[in-house]
């Protein structure tokens, strides 16, 4: 937007500094897609769509290449878990970039397909040396995956999987070197270190269990999961360890583990669990004969967790349509805020302001003002409820206009100040301006 790789949303650093935020990748990628279809909350979000397509595709074309799934109506089965899932909707419909690391991940599995040994090699370590440059968080899936395959599988994806690995590494180096050359390392260092030391039982000692992304809420998952216990006990019995349907166990529940221990899992990284779960129960639903009991059962359960995941995010969708509409915020923004103003708001305005105010500053920059940015901010359009926060952190006297937007309730399952369960606090804004 002219203003520099900056950002006046983060914690550690100011908005004059090179930003050193982990995802560098989206952020190059979405810069390019904003030249072409302009800055909105639609704009911005809709880059996720392309990532996803993308990502379905090379999955489907990789399982039939490998052979992964014979039956048609299994192929269309996984489509429709992918596209279903209640986090991958999550996911795809967010601001965030995990689509675009979901991308790589898959991008790997298309090239491992290929029959070019030189291209799976290669192909492999290019694909490793981004995803660094994706987000941090993919490295303990990376971790816990190629460990499995390399326990499942031997020798037969060994230098697949070094190649892999190795592009990680130089990746890796490269990204420091990237922040080192801008002068942003310590503020990197300083980004990463506070969502992964957090933990387990920091989040359970802060009493933040329920509401906090240390546990992934995935109602998908958890019927796909069900299903996978239900055909476990079945296929033990035949002995057969190394099976799709034990990688896709051990490997949910590991990743599982290893996500929450070293930090967070959130509802956005949940496709990290539910994309190899579904094709491996795809897999072994495949091996069944067509006659088998069972894989008339583990039908029910597939469509089952595309209806729970489309009827709850329908369900909050529907309830609080006119309160989540966005027009709502940007009316607000467009009438109450100068393209002179400084404005302060919470994480609902920053699409609504930034298209109008000079500057624009979201609750993670508290922390980052620099020296005389504080005075220069004129506007506060926050909730109620946040408003104590920002005038003690920013400081001056301030009184409000009388304008704002009040929802007709919190939201779905929420209270007056926490989000529910299944979905966050509706739009409640007033606009308050300085007086001293």
């Amino acid at each position: 937007l002219g203003h520099g790789f900056t950002s006046s949303a983060w914690y550690a650093q100011s908005d004059t500094q090179f930003w050193a935020g982990n995802v560098p990748l989206h952020s190059a990628l979405l810069y390019l897609w904003m030249k072409a279809f302009g800055f909105s909350i639609t704009a911005v979000r809709s880059i996720n769509f392309a990532y996803f397509a993308a990502s379905i595709l090379l999955l489907w074309r990789a399982s039939i290449r490998l052979n992964l799934l014979k039956s048609s109506w299994l192929r269309l089965a996984l489509f429709g878990l992918l596209t279903g899932g209640y986090s991958m909707v999550f996911a795809y419909r967010s601001g965030r970039p995990d689509c675009l690391a979901m991308l790589l991940i898959c991008g790997s599995v298309y090239v491992h397909s290929r029959r070019c040994w030189r291209q799976r090699i290669f192909g492999g370590a290019a694909l490793g040396f981004l995803m660094p440059w994706a987000g941090l968080q993919l490295l303990p899936m990376l971790a816990v995956g190629g460990a499995l395959l390399w326990l499942y599988l031997g020798r037969a994806v060994f230098l697949e999987l070094l190649a892999t690995a190795a592009g990680v590494g130089i990746g890796g180096i490269s990204l420091a070197w990237f922040y080192v050359a801008h002068g942003v390392w310590p503020q990197f260092l300083l980004s990463v270190r506070q969502h992964t030391t957090i933990g387990f039982f920091g989040w359970l000692g802060k009493g933040e269990l329920r509401h906090s992304n240390l546990v992934p809420k995935d109602f998908s998952f958890m019927v796909l999961f069900l299903l996978a216990v239900l055909l476990a006990v079945r296929w033990l019995r035949k002995g057969n360890l190394k099976s799709p349907l034990s990688f896709g166990l051990v490997y949910s529940v590991t990743l599982t583990i290893a996500l929450i221990f070293s930090g967070k899992f959130p509802t956005y990284y949940g496709w990290m669990t539910y994309v190899p779960l579904s094709l491996c129960l795809c897999m072994i639903l495949d091996q069944l004969p067509p006659a088998q009991i069972w894989r008339r059962v583990g039908g029910i359960f597939l469509t089952g967790a595309v209806v729970v995941s489309l009827g709850l995010h329908g369900i909050t969708a529907l309830s609080d349509w006119t309160d989540r509409d966005y027009a709502n915020v940007e009316k607000l923004l467009r009438e109450n805020v100068t393209a002179d103003d400084w404005v302060y708001g919470d994480f609902s305005t920053y699409y609504a302001a930034k298209k109008t105010a000079a500057r624009v500053f979201l609750p993670l920059y508290l922390s980052a003002f620099a020296e005389g940015e504080k005075e220069r901010v004129t506007v506060l359009v926050v909730s109620p409820r946040n408003l104590e926060e920002a005038t003690h952190a920013i400081g001056g006297e301030w009184v409000t206009t009388g304008k704002g937007f009040t929802p007709s309730r919190n939201g779905f399952w929420a209270s007056r100040r926490n989000m529910g369960f299944l979905s966050t606090l509706n739009y409640d804004l007033k606009v308050y301006r300085r007086v001293k």
